[in-house]
């Protein structure tokens, strides 16, 4: 009866509302998964959350799978709602399921706030104890995609978990994480940004304080989840359990339509949060799980073997009267992504090579670089494209400079730099970096913090090459001598 319902909402138009609304196949699927993990007993009485319901989705496919499985459970379902569209077919459809229960003979009950979820409280803490419910035994979520300022109201709101930009897909999983009563049980469908990266420590520290990730579901594109909306983000579905659990069970979905025939893959929860940021690998099969345990046997940081990564200096876009198309006692290079070679790097324009020297800020000595492309498509074969800039090359300049789209990596000697540029130019740490990255933006703060091999190790291993036999390298012959010296298989 309820899958009427369900059907009524998936045939409105949800483009009107702003929101995304979760196509039936992945609805019924969260609603399976959170169930399947959660302590529902044949007679309890069971509150259910929904802080981002639009039309009803979620909420009513949990209730649906609940009393079909524990027919004298009780339910209440909360669900919070401020957007007027959203609003009126969301009351439509939770006054046919109540009609509906009643006549089945099933104990179904709702209340419907119509305000902000996040701004519902004056305060998020009173006198250090957080004021919010802490009483739900079950919550789903597709919660809002969407970037704030600092300053907004919901930052305000949720300032224990704002660090830099936030998103406010975070402050729905922090708070419904609040209000889970103890061992309850979660399940949110989220971008992947907040699995890395420093703008989502805070909240990754703040939520895995209050519990465990049960279990992760990944699809295998952006395209995969919501179909032809535009939802340009990679997603994860995330279970999450109030209480301290050992392992997690990862999924890797090809396609919304068989969810139930992919497979999964347990693995060791220190395997899955890791480092001092607890940022979160996605190891969906064998060959991953062996890279992960290789990465945490690493013995270092890339900050602590002493290298370190930066941004390239000049937005040339803001400094168009500083480029020039010819060299001059009065400019230096610029160097680009589409300067690379290979690993070499030429200068390759015909036009805006050059930068004046007038902004001191935009220079940078002219010493031995690896410069990576922070950009890639996500059809390229590799996140982390690297290139040896060597210094004798352009031995006129005493200073350069780089252009923003670029990332360079400086080190405090050249052998520790050269047996830098081996392990980054290697598959296995391209993999590497893909297990704790679904972004194809290189970000500095990622490469910075990723697990290294130490300083004497790599600097004894530049010393065994030149720059020019490190350039002229084969991808075979650079991962041969990865495997040799630190381990692992890509």
């Amino acid at each position: 009866m309820y899958r009427n319902v369900l059907s009524a909402t998936k045939s409105r138009r949800a483009e009107k509302i702003g929101q995304f609304t979760t196509p039936m196949p992945v609805a019924e699927y969260m609603a399976e998964r959170l169930i399947d993990d959660a302590d529902v007993s044949i007679n309890q009485s069971v509150k259910l959350l929904d802080p981002g319901a639009g039309t009803g989705v979620l909420g009513l496919a949990v209730v649906e799978k609940l009393f079909s499985k524990y027919p004298k459970c009780k339910i209440k379902l909360v669900v919070y709602e401020n957007e007027p569209i959203a609003l009126r077919v969301l009351k439509s459809n939770l006054s046919l399921a109540k009609s509906w229960s009643a006549e089945s003979g099933l104990d179904f009950s709702y209340e419907i706030r119509e305000r902000n979820y996040i701004l519902e409280e004056e305060g998020t803490l009173e006198d250090g104890v957080f004021s919010f419910e802490s009483n739900y035994d079950l919550v789903i979520a597709n919660p809002p995609y969407k970037k704030l300022s600092k300053d907004s109201l919901e930052a305000d709101a949720m300032n224990f978990v704002v660090h830099g930009a936030p998103n406010l897909y975070g402050f729905f999983w922090a708070k419904s994480a609040i209000e889970l009563r103890q061992n309850a049980t979660s399940v949110f469908i989220v971008p992947r940004s907040w699995m890395s990266g420093a703008y989502f420590e805070r909240l990754r520290a703040f939520v895995f304080a209050q519990g465990s990730i049960v279990e992760l579901h990944a699809f295998d594109n952006r395209n995969n989840v919501f179909g032809s909306t535009k939802v340009l983000q990679e997603l994860v579905i995330v279970v999450f359990k109030k209480k301290r659990v050992d392992s997690v069970q990862i999924w890797s979905h090809d396609n919304i339509t068989s969810l139930e025939q992919s497979e999964s893959i347990l693995v060791p929860r220190g395997l899955v949060v890791v480092g001092d940021e607890q940022r979160v690998y996605l190891i969906t099969n064998a060959h991953q799980l062996a890279l992960a345990k290789w990465a945490v046997a690493l013995p270092s940081t890339f900050l602590d073997s002493g290298l370190k990564m930066k941004t390239g200096l000049t937005v040339c876009f803001r400094n168009r009267d500083l480029v020039e198309d010819e060299p001059s006692a009065n400019n230096v290079p610029i160097f680009y992504a589409d300067d690379f070679y290979g690993h070499e790097i030429r200068l390759k324009r015909e036009s805006s090579q050059y930068l004046s020297k007038k902004r001191a800020g935009l220079l940078q000595d002219n010493v031995d670089y690896i410069f990576v492309k922070r950009f890639s498509t996500k059809e390229e074969s590799r996140r982390i494209q690297t290139a040896y800039y060597e210094a004798e090359r352009f031995s006129d300049e005493k200073q350069i400079s780089t252009d923003n789209k670029l990332n360079f990596v400086v080190a405090s000697s050249s052998d520790l730099l050269k047996g830098a540029f081996l392990v980054m130019s290697s598959t296995i740490f391209d993999e590497y970096y893909r297990l704790l990255s679904g972004n194809t933006q290189v970000n500095l703060t990622e490469i910075n913090s990723m697990k290294f091999p130490d300083k004497h190790s790599l600097a004894t291993l530049g010393k065994k090459y030149t720059i020019s036999e490190l350039t002229r390298m084969t991808q075979e012959r650079i991962d041969q001598i990865m495997l040799t010296n630190f381990g692992g298989e890509s």
